[in-house]
């Protein structure tokens, strides 16, 4: 028995062919992805373009309203109050760093401090506005009271007349005592 062979003579031809479908899908995928790109990139640029335009008519109609409204009130007075509060903002910053310079030098080596609030429950008054919160930690002798030493911050302070001349109270408004191998005082110093 001998076995039939058949040969086609065409199988080379259609791998041909297949490989240059192959080729033509993906040039057109590329091609199709290149144009979408383009088409993306010029919408996002129309809608940019489409927000800026409306953004411009709006300040535009804005400007145009204050225009008028300028010409209606040209005499603007500032009442004592009024100044009196911006004098004490342009001059806020300047106390801020002697404060904090000062604070600097009379808190003594062994403390170190934890956090600085200026006015913490952010209240409107003005006497609450220049509030200051000092937390910090305060390392004594084995042997001392902490509290005393707590006590000392707090009077150096007061006594201070670059610090305290913005404050008319420097009040310890609370303290914590921990003791174990390195005894330490927790502090919170309130100026008003």
């Amino acid at each position: 028995m001998s076995p039939q062979f058949t040969i086609n003579f065409r199988r080379e031809a259609y791998r041909q062919e297949i490989a240059r479908a192959r080729r033509r899908v993906i040039a057109l995928g590329v091609w199709v992805a290149y144009f979408g790109m383009i088409v993306i990139l010029v919408g996002l640029y129309g809608l940019n373009c489409a927000a800026l335009s409306r953004r411009v008519r709006q300040i535009e109609r804005q400007t145009t309203q204050l225009r008028g409204a300028q010409g209606a009130s040209m005499d603007w007075t500032v009442r004592q109050a009024e100044l009196k509060e911006i004098e004490r903002f342009v001059q806020n910053p300047r106390r801020w760093r002697d404060r904090l310079t000062r604070l600097a030098t009379l808190m003594p080596p062994s403390a170190r401090l934890t956090s600085l609030a200026v006015n913490p429950q952010n209240l409107t008054g003005l006497a609450e506005q220049d509030k200051l919160v000092i937390t910090g930690v305060l390392r004594g002798a084995p042997n001392r009271d902490r509290v005393q030493d707590v006590m000392q911050v707090v009077s150096r302070l007061r006594a201070d007349s670059a610090f305290a001349a913005g404050y008319g109270s420097i009040r310890l408004a609370s303290t914590r005592v921990i003791e174990g191998e390195t005894a330490t005082a927790e502090f919170i110093i309130e100026c008003r």
